[in-house]
């Protein structure tokens, strides 16, 4: 491997805005192994501080004097304060230093990972949610943000799939291990352990990332925060991979909210085996995001970007359309993983290079389309199933994914305010 292309560290001048990439080359063996370990680490633990505590809700309950549903709000409030606070803490990140927030970030899971081991009461651990969405907000918008900003060309790929591999995993190869631990030390052990490890993470992204360098921002009042989104929503072709980035989400978390349903009711699998289905799709995105940094990583961006979603597209619809069994369902489904994974990743990268505002900021607000998308995939297949069942879904959820990669292409077409 050739080297790796870095940032420097900027000196921002009042009301200025951070510059997207500056580069200077540092060798691979020194630098990137590093950096790619604690961006690694950081999407690890941040998606595990989100996904971590559902698999424990009935002892949790049980301890708590507590209910299940009740404790479904806790992660529900998690989620939406970490949606609102990404889109203030991509501009901060932009402003003060890309680093400072991670380890802001990192030390906040650990608070609030440390925080539900050691809660006695349901109300003490609603109270860790503000540090589990301030702590999720920015460890899991900052990885791809960094890594588009300290890398170019296949190196960036390579970086942001590796982030949205380590995301991945977490649910993947992460949860399994935590229900693993907590049944032998028990669930209050297991969450002070994760706390224990996010510090150890913070401590590591301070020493890997490159310093942020001296800063002299301007104070961050509401209205310069509509200043650093003002760039993003007045240029077309950042306004359009948005629009690629909300529908091919829209179409795989469409399938990923029914598809245990089908699993159930059409293909007669029990809640274990559907649980075996959903890890086996989760390790081909987990592999499909290492892969658009490897190999593929070489090929032209734009037109593999746009091919990968519409190919996840079809495969969706071929998963709920096809009158095939369990074991060919599921290697569908493991493929559409693989092949959107690169697709996700290929968006990332494409804003990271036609955005005009800072890299914090940019992928805040990709995130944030994301969770539009999410909710609009789930509600549009809702809705299809009520009309025409399974095989709506079918045909409704790829128009979407199909969407996505025209988008994907007019995007070269368009440009400018």
């Amino acid at each position: 491997m050739g080297p790796s292309t870095f940032t420097d560290p900027v000196r921002t001048e009042p009301g200025a805005t951070p510059p997207l990439v500056e580069q200077t080359e540092v060798s691979r063996d020194t630098g990137e192994a590093r950096v790619l370990l604690a961006l690694g680490v950081a999407s690890f633990l941040g998606t595990l501080s989100f996904v971590g505590l559902a698999p424990f809700f009935p002892e949790v309950a049980r301890d708590l004097d507590t209910t299940v549903p009740r404790l479904g709000q806790v992660v529900t409030a998690v989620l939406l304060l970490g949606s609102a606070l990404g889109l203030v803490v991509g501009p901060l990140a932009d402003a003060y230093g890309h680093r400072r927030l991670m380890v802001v970030g990192m030390v906040a899971v650990a608070v609030a990972m440390v925080g539900i081991g050691l809660a006695p009461s349901y109300p003490v651990l609603l109270a860790t949610s503000p540090a589990g969405g301030l702590g999720g907000a920015t460890v899991l918008a900052l990885p791809p943000a960094i890594a588009a900003m300290r890398f170019v060309g296949a190196a960036r790929r390579r970086a942001i799939g590796w982030t949205v591999a380590s995301m991945a995993s977490a649910a993947v190869g992460g949860v399994p291990v935590l229900t693993t631990i907590g049944g032998t030390v028990g669930w209050r052990a297991m969450f002070v352990g994760v706390g224990l490890a996010a510090l150890g993470g913070a401590w590591l992204v301070r020493d890997a990332l490159p310093p942020d360098g001296e800063r002299m921002p301007a104070p961050l009042r509401p209205g310069a925060l509509w200043s650093a989104y003002r760039p993003l929503l007045r240029d077309r072709s950042t306004l359009t991979l948005f629009g690629a980035t909300a529908l091919r989400t829209a179409c795989w978390i469409g399938l990923l909210t029914y598809f245990g349903a089908y699993l159930d009711e059409e293909l007669g699998l029990s809640t274990r085996q559907v649980g075996l289905a959903y890890m086996v799709g989760g390790a081909g995105y987990c592999l499909g995001s290492l892969a658009a940094g490897g190999r593929l990583g070489g090929l032209p961006l734009r037109p593999v970007t746009a091919a990968t979603n519409a190919a996840m597209g079809l495969l969706v619809g071929l998963i709920v359309a096809l009158p095939v069994g369990p074991i060919a369902t599921v290697a569908l489904l493991s493929l559409a993983a693989f092949i959107g994974a690169i697709g996700a990743v290929g968006l990332t990268a494409l804003l990271s290079e036609v955005s005009p505002g800072g890299s914090g900021t940019t992928m805040a607000l990709n995130a944030a389309i994301f969770n539009l998308g999410a909710a609009g995939g789930a509600a549009v297949g809702g809705v299809l199933l009520a009309f025409g069942d399974y095989e709506a879904l079918g045909l409704g959820l790829p128009v979407f994914a199909v969407a996505a990669a025209l988008l994907v292409l007019a995007a070269s077409e368009t440009g400018g305010s």
